[in-house]
């Protein structure tokens, strides 16, 4: 079984409900769980398009720290992934702000061995090391109980990332040669299957990024005449574009200022 989380919370209420919809487009099969926040909840029309697109729908009491940080955070991320999880489960945490496009890597977990798989970078101050960003990452659900065996007693940092913290205590409790992290497009890496939506090109459409990307997230920064509805926008006509891809929409979903 495939499970799929997002964390969310008012401010990402109608991203939360395009990154259901875009979910299930892309893994049909998936058990999809929405995991609001009960310090900010999503309003009850939200509450009612995530459960029409057909999440589950619960809430979390850990504290979130602004941004998903912190050791309950931490342990409550974790908790809830392995919550379940029997061995040959995948389990695919996804922020609200990211648009899953394609399912097939996720399906690939069930042979391929990994006991995660993620989008991923160099440390700057040690080359050699890697991490993952948390955007959107796959583990399978024995690694995602020994994570949470790992965690249960670990010292945390007061502020540590969610992403950072379940990834290191995957590659020590797994391996890393059990960790694929693959490297997100960049101008020298043009065949990355990861990305961020350009905020800043005039060119940027949904067709081209439903065709080259995986994962695409639209929570990096925006100009500041881009209003943050356009977040929700460019997710749905991402999903459009994977669902019909002979079918042109408008190319320009917010005509920013600079081109790529």
């Amino acid at each position: 079984m495939i499970r799929i989380y997002t964390f969310t919370y008012d401010g990402d209420a109608q991203e939360a409900v395009a990154c259901v919809r875009c979910a299930r487009t892309a893994l049909p099969e998936a058990v999809v769980t929405v995991v609001d926040d009960s310090a900010a909840p999503v309003p009850p029309e939200a509450r009612r398009a995530l459960v029409a697109y057909g999440a589950r729908y619960r809430r979390s009491s850990f504290p979130r720290c602004g941004n998903l940080r912190g050791p309950e955070c931490v342990r409550g991320i974790i908790a809830t992934l392995a919550g379940g999880a029997a061995d040959g489960d995948t389990v695919v945490k996804i922020d609200s702000d990211t648009a899953l496009l394609s399912g097939g890597w996720v399906r690939e977990m069930k042979h391929n061995g990994l006991a995660l798989h993620a989008a991923g970078y160099r440390v700057p101050r040690n080359p050699s090391e890697r991490s993952a960003y948390g955007n959107c990452y796959a583990l399978s659900g024995r690694t995602a109980r020994m994570a949470a065996e790992a965690l249960e007693c670990a010292a945390i940092p007061p502020l540590a990332p969610e992403d950072l913290t379940i990834c290191r205590a995957v590659m020590d409790v797994c391996g890393r040669e059990r960790v694929r992290l693959d490297e997100p497009w960049t101008p020298r890496n043009r065949s990355g299957r990861w990305s961020w939506w350009n905020w800043d090109s005039r060119t940027a459409n949904p067709e081209d990024y439903a065709r080259s990307y995986d994962v695409v997230s639209v929570g990096n920064p925006r100009p500041p005449h881009v209003p943050k509805s356009a977040r929700r926008e460019v997710m749905l006509a991402l999903c459009d574009a994977r669902l019909n891809p002979c079918m042109p929409r408008q190319s320009r979903i917010c005509p920013p200022s600079t081109t790529r």
